[in-house]
């Protein structure tokens, strides 16, 4: 009697792809946690500029 491991292997592929697509949404989220950061950052520093920018004109 011959053993197939074909079901094995299904398996053990699925398991790699999970794995990957795991990994590739924590990377995703990592990277949409950073553009969110950039962006409140960059708002900030808008901000201090447009405040400097006045008291600059003013004096």
């Amino acid at each position: 009697m011959k053993l197939s491991l074909k079901p094995v292997k299904s398996r053990i592929y699925k398991a790699w792809l999970r794995s990957r697509l795991d990994h590739y949404s924590r990377n995703l989220h990592a990277i949409e946690v950073q553009r969110a950061n950039d962006f409140h950052a960059e708002r900030m520093l808008h901000r201090a500029v447009s405040t400097t920018k006045a008291k600059l004109q003013s004096l």
